[in-house]
């Protein structure tokens, strides 16, 4: 009975000492890391990389050999919040090469589309107005298709550098064609082709751009958005100096068309010379030409995807994508079926009752349209950190479909065929359309996890052309019973 009760007093006391002596270790570890706390958080290989850690050290404007007193950093869950506060801010250089080539590639659309008032004059039984849009939409819709079938065939750096050139040697031909030929329909096919050609290009390197973008962040996403809405503007300012600086006459409107074209194409140069310019900055040639971060992701979703097969169930990134992002790519799709199948073929339609040329009066449809939609780009990506209700934006959405309506009645009813009344449709029209499709491409890529991320602005991007493609065929064939 003695021995037992010693015994277990020896044992409470190896059990109390052994308690007191780990908790005083413990308490000397945490004391420790909170006068010391040096650089071991950082330097553990496991969670941050070399950038990551220079990011860190110039934030807190520390050097390598310096140390970090726990006043300054003392989790690892405070170095993870000043990380995503650098990743938040927005690097010029970056920001400018991003939006000068989202300017760059839709600007030979853009170029066309507010060429139209004089086209349309040139071709007025071919119906310019619908059968451009087609072509161009249904050409980038296949091409993207295609590209994404054969996409590690081709590298996204050596597309921008062949495809932006071509865009300039196409803009170049445009306006000589018109001057060359003779005769309406030769004319007329040759610049279907060119512009076919141009929509090849622009099918190859839009996914390339918005990936680009995704890769930077979601806020750059926006940024190239509204460098197409501002393309929309530039190219009316451009086309209204053109016809304002040249007469009336047909060979004066002739030599504007090419000085017109010549000033789209010098934008292009310049786009794919800051691009040229970009390569050799060495933390921006990192991102747009090094396959390192593709294959540590590839390498990474074949790991997930070796976890899903013992699971007995087999992911594919794209179906990631889908599964979290398909309402996004559902809003761009629709976005575009509306605005296409109204804009330009069926606005143009609308007669001016107060005596405006037609030229003008086409000239300022497009304007006011890629004004408008230009705001509503700019706004949101101004205000990009306001959170918007989804189902705010799917009213919206849905209610832009009441345009379907308003703008047959502005054909056929004349209380609604009122100049003012047209530029007040158009106005909010555009504003809504540029402000949805901003959201849907910039919220879309936050849905997934990074490794994601560049697949689906593929994925969104696919979706726009789907959408581009489905609008402007409909508004073909509605075009030819009207």
């Amino acid at each position: 009975m003695e021995n037992n009760f010693i015994d277990t007093v020896i044992g409470e006391n190896i059990i109390t000492d052994s308690i007191n002596s780990t908790s005083n270790s413990l308490k000397s570890s945490v004391s420790s890391t909170e006068t010391t706390c040096n650089k071991s958080i950082i330097n553990n290989e496991e969670n941050y990389n070399d950038d990551q850690k220079k990011e860190i050290l110039e934030i807190i404007n520390l050097s390598d050999d310096d140390e970090i007193s726990s006043d300054t950093i003392k989790t690892e869950f405070e170095i993870e919040d000043i990380n995503k506060n650098q990743i938040k801010k927005i690097d010029k250089n970056i920001a400018f090469l991003i939006f000068i080539l989202g300017m760059g590639n839709i600007l030979p659309f853009q170029t066309f589309l507010a060429s139209l008032d004089y086209l349309d004059n040139i071709f007025p039984q071919y119906k310019m107005a619908s059968t451009f849009p087609c072509i161009y939409m249904v050409v980038i819709c296949v091409t993207f298709i295609v590209l994404l079938r054969f996409q590690n065939k081709f590298k996204s750096h050596i597309i921008l550098s062949i495809g932006f050139p071509c865009y300039i040697v196409l803009m170049i031909l445009t306006p000589i064609v018109t001057i060359v030929s003779h005769t309406p329909i030769t004319t007329y096919l040759v610049i279907l082709l060119l512009m076919a050609l141009c929509s090849f290009v622009d099918g190859l390197s839009q996914g390339t751009i918005y990936a680009y973008a995704s890769k930077f962040g979601p806020r750059y996403s926006t940024i190239a958005v509204t460098g197409n809405g501002v393309a929309g503007v530039f190219v009316v300012l451009t086309r209204l100096i053109c016809k304002l600086s040249f007469s009336s006459d047909n060979n004066s409107k002739k030599i504007g068309l090419i000085v017109y074209f010549i000033i789209s194409a010098i934008i292009i140069l310049i786009a794919i010379t800051t691009f040229f310019y970009s390569l050799k900055i060495e933390r921006i040639r990192k991102i747009l030409i090094t396959n390192n971060n593709n294959n540590n992701n590839k390498n990474q979703i074949e790991n997930d995807n070796q976890v899903n097969n013992i699971n007995g169930k087999e992911k594919h990134p794209f179906k990631e994508v889908f599964k979290k992002t398909y309402g996004f790519g559902f809003m761009v799709f629709y976005n575009f079926v509306i605005v296409l199948f109204l804009f330009p073929g069926i606005v143009v339609r609308i007669e001016s009752l107060h005596g405006i040329k037609s030229d003008w009066w086409v000239f300022i449809i497009i304007a006011v349209y890629n004004t408008s939609d230009c705001i509503g780009k700019t706004l949101f990506s101004i205000f990009n950190y306001i959170i918007l209700p989804l189902k705010l934006v799917w009213v919206v959405l849905i209610g832009k479909s009441i345009f379907v309506l308003l703008f047959f009645l502005c054909i056929y009813n004349d209380n609604f065929n009122h100049e003012q009344m047209v530029i007040i449709f158009l106005i909010i029209f555009g504003v809504l359309s540029g402000g949805v499709v901003s959201y849907g491409v910039s919220e879309g890529p936050k849905r997934v996890e990074e490794k994601y991320k560049p697949s689906c602005s593929v994925f969104l991007s696919l979706a726009l052309n789907i959408g581009l493609m489905s609008g402007s065929s409909l508004n073909l064939l509605v075009s030819f019973f009207m």
